[in-house]
């Protein structure tokens, strides 16, 4: 029998993931005072954490209707879930913090920076034709009031349907919360390292680099070939 969560309905039905959330959990809740059979139901979508204490902790309320701190980490994990605790990101809270994430970005006077981890999910839980993109992690730069879903749009393309969290980055393609019936129990997954982003050391990018070599050999070209001229 499924634990009956919490569930803290928002304020406002603003936040992309709200009234999903809203739907998922009451019927879990509704499951848990059912019975096994009805308990085996289970659902597809974006799972949304907050990192705190190390922990994930999973979140009742949308990323709208949520403002994360300065130097925090937020998370999101694709894939079938059929317990009020969610189906959290393949590795531990405690791995990645801000620090590791934002490494040399910095933040100006009203912004802050926020961690967030993006884990894609496995195959088993994608749809017909897709694959899901490795995990990564990104640093989102924003203003000292933005909420998690501005924090979300810095990092990553998001798809909406009626304000819900369908899609990061085109994943899935199509569909949103996805029912599953007779859902199997969660098996213990493998962890998995997230890609940090790439540290920008302040030099020279390599296209500019190639883009100078190339004016240079032309130019050294052309100069060889006016002395060819004038010898002629």
């Amino acid at each position: 029998m499924l634990p009956a969560p919490t569930v803290r309905l928002p304020r406002r039905a603003a936040g992309p993931l709200a009234l999903l959330l809203t739907v998922l959990l009451t019927g879990l809740v509704t499951a848990a005072g059912t019975g096994t059979a009805d308990a085996a139901v289970g659902y597809k979508y974006w799972n949304y954490f907050h990192v705190t204490g190390g922990k994930y902790v999973f979140a009742t309320t949308g990323p709208a209707d949520f403002v994360p701190k300065d130097g925090s980490v937020e998370a999101y994990r694709y894939g079938l879930s059929s317990t009020a605790a969610g189906l959290a990101p393949r590795t531990d809270a405690s791995t990645y913090t801000a620090d590791d994430i934002c490494k040399g970005v910095s933040a100006e006077a009203g912004q802050k920076k926020v961690g967030v981890l993006i884990d894609y999910g496995t195959a088993a839980d994608a749809g017909s034709g897709e694959q899901p993109a490795k995990p990564r992690a990104d640093c989102a730069v924003v203003p000292t009031k933005a909420n998690g879903q501005q924090v979300l749009d810095a990092v990553a393309d998001v798809r909406l349907d009626k304000q819900l969290l369908c899609g990061i980055d085109g994943y899935p393609v199509k569909s949103c919360s996805v029912t599953v019936k007779n859902a199997p129990r969660a098996a213990r997954q493998q962890q998995v390292a997230f890609a940090l982003p790439a540290a920008d050391e302040g030099g020279v990018p390599w296209p500019l680099v190639g883009a100078v070599a190339a004016v240079v050999v032309i130019g050294g070209g052309g100069l060889a070939l006016s002395r060819r001229s004038k010898r002629a």
